[in-house]
C-alpha cells in the first residue's frame, strides 16, 4: 500500500488542481474562440 507524507500529498493535489484548470480553459477556449481580426466586437 501507498503512504504518502503531507507534503506529499500537498503537491499531488496542487499538480492534479493545476492540471485540471488547464484542461478547463482549453476546452473554454475552443468553445468560444477569439473573433476575427477584422470582425467588430459588440458589448452589452
Amino acid at each position: 500500500m501507498l503512504h504518502l507524507t503531507r507534503q506529499e500529498q500537498m503537491v499531488l493535489c496542487v499538480v492534479l488542481g493545476l492540471l485540471l484548470t488547464g484542461w478547463a480553459v482549453r476546452n473554454y477556449r475552443l468553445a468560444h474562440p477569439p473573433p476575427a481580426a477584422g470582425e467588430a466586437v459588440t458589448r452589452p
